[in-house]
Order: structure tokens, then C-alpha cells, then sequence
């Protein structure tokens, strides 16, 4: 199969494949046999579909679908961060970044981006944060832009139960910057689309 951006690319394997078992490998294998079959289809409508129900107590700002399409980000206003696996039964949402601004009385402008670590045997990845604020007077500390490293969580057994973050790094954003449009993350390089206070048209930023 030839990969495409519409069309399933491959197993993502999140460990070593001996660490694996044959009912896990077959359930990856079903997975992406059934994707494939969704897209054959005239109206392509999909072979699986799961629900996430999120916290009621936070606004999700944001969202990013991990490759290999089991966990499932979720970023809020108050800068925290949820993680669904959505192979579980019932799916769980659960923290793997907490509130950030949680005494703030505005909501910050969030923005999510991902980038996943090619040379771990376990699945592992640089996750940024951005976060604006239309009042960088009063809350000049909460207008920056944070960087996790995210990694798996095991159990006794070497199952693979979950996510855990590590904060890595942070900076402030330029008070021009009213709002980012789009974010992008690349090794030790992050880039930006916003929206400056002074002007009408949208600048881009650079960082190492």
C-alpha cells in the first residue's frame, strides 16, 4: 500500500514488537484492516468509531491524535492537559498535564503540537504548549509557550497503561503576539503562526 495523507499509513508499534503479544498484534493488525476497509467504501464512512466524553470542568481548547491513533490530547483554556486511550474499555479520561493557570479569571488561547521521538524504542514524544492572553499587562507570566516530553507508563506486567509528562522548558511569548494561529514542533525547533496586536496580518515566528 502506498501511503497517502487520506489513507492509513502503517502499524505504529508503541514498543519493541517482542514485548508484544499475538491477541495485541492481532488487534493492531484487525485495526488497520478495518481503516483500510472504511476508506473502499463509496460513502467512506468509518469501520470504528469511538466517543471521548471530556471533563465538564474544563474547556477544551485543542485536541491532537497521537500516531497510531490510540491516545487521544486534549488541551483546556486553564493550560492542562488530557489523555484518552482509545483502546480501553470504557475509555478514561485522565491528566497528563495539570492546570497550569488554574487562578486565572480569563480563559488563555491554547495551542497544541506534537513531535514524536523517532529514536525511542518506546513510544516518546515533545509535546508544546502555547498560551495567550489578551491582557499581557496583568498576567505577563502566563503568555509563554511550554515545552513536555511525554513518555509510556508500564505496570508489573509490561502493559502499557498510560502517559506520563516531564516539563522540559519555557519561555515568554512576544506582548505583540495577540493570538497563535497555528504551531509547529520539529526536533529543538518550534514555529509559530500569529496574529500580531498591531497588525492585521499574520506573522510568523521562529524559535531554537
Amino acid at each position: 500500500m502506498i501511503p497517502t495523507i487520506a489513507t492509513p499509513r502503517m502499524i505504529h508499534l508503541e514498543c519493541p514488537i517482542e514485548l508484544y503479544t499475538l491477541e495485541e498484534l492481532e488487534f493492531l493488525l484487525l485495526h488497520l484492516e478495518g481503516a483500510e476497509f472504511g476508506q473502499k467504501t463509496k460513502d467512506k464512512c468509518p469501520s470504528r468509531v469511538r466517543e471521548v466524553a471530556v471533563m465538564k470542568t474544563r474547556i477544551s481548547e485543542c485536541m491532537h491524535l497521537v500516531e497510531g491513533r490510540r491516545w487521544l490530547l486534549v488541551a483546556s483554556g486553564t493550560g492542562s492537559v488530557t489523555y484518552s486511550d482509545l483502546d480501553a474499555s470504557p475509555i478514561i479520561e485522565s491528566i497528563l498535564i495539570p492546570d497550569q493557570h488554574p487562578s486565572l479569571d480569563i480563559m488563555m488561547w491554547t495551542h497544541m503540537a506534537v513531535d514524536v521521538d523517532r529514536d525511542s524504542a518506546f513510544i516518546a514524544f515533545n509535546l508544546a504548549l502555547s498560551f495567550c492572553t489578551p491582557d499581557t499587562v496583568t498576567y505577563p507570566t502566563q503568555h509563554c509557550i511550554q515545552i513536555w516530553k511525554v513518555v509510556l507508563l508500564h505496570d508489573a506486567q509490561q502493559r502499557r497503561v498510560g502517559l506520563a509528562a516531564e516539563h522540559l522548558a519555557s519561555f515568554p511569548q512576544e506582548p505583540l503576539i495577540g493570538r497563535v494561529k497555528s504551531l509547529s514542533l520539529c526536533g529543538p525547533h518550534i514555529a509559530l503562526s500569529a496574529f500580531c496586536r498591531e497588525s492585521e496580518y499574520p506573522a510568523t515566528r521562529l524559535r531554537n
